[in-house]
């Protein structure tokens, strides 16, 4: 469920976020492919390094914490500014939450499942990004629409809060049987 909530809200960056930065950034096509190449190129030169950092330095539940309360914060600051450099800034947030956050889903999706049912808890992982796919277009784009940027990326921001709490507290209790104090 909260990797569920989450996806919904981090897929903004596929399709509501690329209007949002024509729309209210008025920003032309050269420079929304700009900015999203910049955060592929920032995920594929800080991945490993911010990977490596988090799986010595955190427990799993601090990393998905932090990881998602980046996400949520990168979001919100859309709804604060939209000057370039901002956004660059929001983008640069956004990835280094992602790092954090995305694969080490996984890695809880894995730890909880027992040997015989491991295929089973990632099909269900699998199920909660596909289900997000088909909800984040038409819920970000009805929010957008209906109520404005400013309350999609507030409300963005506030519903990663909570999930970022959510992990805080669900990871510890969903790997008790793992016996591991690194969770």
């Amino acid at each position: 469920g909260l990797c569920m909530v989450f996806s919904v809200c981090f897929f903004q960056l596929l399709n509501t976020l690329t209007i949002f930065y024509k729309q209210e950034a008025r920003l032309s096509q050269q420079t929304i492919g700009f900015i999203l190449g910049y955060s592929g190129f920032i995920i594929v030169i800080m991945e490993m390094l911010l990977v490596q950092i988090a799986e010595r330095k955190y427990k799993l539940r601090f990393t998905l914490f932090l990881g998602t309360l980046l996400c949520g914060l990168s979001y919100a600051m859309l709804g604060w500014g939209h000057s370039l450099w901002f956004l660059f800034l929001s983008m640069t947030i956004l990835c280094i939450g992602e790092i954090w956050t995305l694969p080490f889903m996984s890695t809880v999706t894995a730890l909880r499942s027992g040997t015989n049912n491991k295929g089973a808890y990632m099909g269900l992982l699998g199920i909660g990004f596909s289900l997000a796919f088909i909800i984040t277009p038409s819920l970000g784009t009805y929010i957008a629409q209906e109520f404005g940027f400013e309350v999609l990326w507030t409300g963005t921001g506030v519903l990663m809060t909570a999930v970022a709490v959510g992990f805080y507290f669900v990871i510890p209790w969903m790997l008790k049987e793992c016996q591991n104090e690194e969770y």
